[in-house]
């Protein structure tokens, strides 16, 4: 179990503030305790918080008056409805896809198959854009959730021009094995990397979900950076080793205009726009 301000699960301390302001940043804690383990008692709140029993009460009843929590016949605590709202607004006013979303539509219209963006948020691939496949099978991910930058294609992309601390820091903990393909060994991740930048694009080679294969490709913005990847994923048995180049070249098209339309400004092609420059880390 997760202590509140003592690992990465919560992203505030209560240290860093006083008086209302540190109930404020309390009551955070225990909506990102939460939201990173699933539904949970009062007694587990407590206990992974270190907040007084009395303390953690007040703040839930001021997190369920205010919707950002609720509590079901059980007994659990989890995420409420105000938390939706707010999320979805995020998503929406991010500038990013809505650049991005004719390129989606038509990316995925060319290739019939699901069309991802993603950025990086806490060391992971969040999915902030998603248009699917026309047709019935297709891969599993949504959009706000999170996947782990190794074993996914858009995070590859985006780890392989992230410079070498973000890679330590990926490296720096135990790499987890979604399926039998994924990379675990950090040298052997370090030269998938390098092979990436060769190529101009990222592979899941069934790493990450049973049975889908991805093409990813890097996003830059004004500044030259990578900020985003945009992927193609479908059922391996429909989209076949052999497939991937030209998939990956429809994908670099898209990626080189949203880029320019981000301000990503290069003298050469398409075929050169894929290459943005690293970004020493990712934050």
């Amino acid at each position: 179990m997760s202590r509140l301000g003592m690992d990465d699960t919560s992203k505030v301390t209560p240290g860093a503030a006083t008086g209302t302001a540190k109930a404020l940043v309390k009551g955070m804690g225990l909506v990102d305790l939460i939201a990173a383990g699933g539904p949970q008692r009062l007694t587990d709140l407590v206990d992974a918080s270190e907040i007084p029993r009395g303390t953690v009460v007040r703040l839930l009843e001021v997190l369920l008056d205010g919707e950002i929590l609720r509590i079901d016949a059980a007994g659990l605590y989890d995420l409420g409805p105000r938390l939706a709202v707010w999320g979805q607004r995020f998503l929406d006013r991010l500038d990013l896809r809505g650049l991005a979303e004719d390129l989606m539509a038509d990316l995925a219209a060319r290739t019939r198959e699901t069309c991802f963006l993603g950025i990086v948020q806490d060391d992971q691939v969040l999915y902030v854009a998603k248009v699917d496949s026309p047709q019935a099978v297709r891969p599993a991910a949504v959009v706000g959730t999170v996947n782990p930058l190794h074993s996914t294609g858009i995070g590859k992309a985006l780890l392989a021009h992230a410079g070498p601390e973000a890679l330590r820091r990926c490296t720096g903990r135990p790499l987890v094995r979604k399926t039998p393909n994924t990379i675990t060994d950090p040298e052997a991740l370090a030269a998938e990397l390098a092979a990436i930048r060769e190529r101009g694009y990222a592979i899941d080679e069934i790493e990450n979900e049973d049975g889908v294969r991805c093409v990813a490709v890097p996003v830059g913005d004004h500044t030259g950076r990578v900020v985003a990847a945009l992927s193609v994923s479908a059922p391996a048995y429909r989209f076949p080793r052999e497939d991937v180049p030209a998939v990956a070249e429809l994908a670099l098209a898209a990626a080189a205009t949203l880029s320019g339309r981000l301000g990503h400004h290069t003298t050469a092609g398409p075929a050169d726009a894929r290459q943005p420059e690293r970004r020493e880390e990712v934050s």
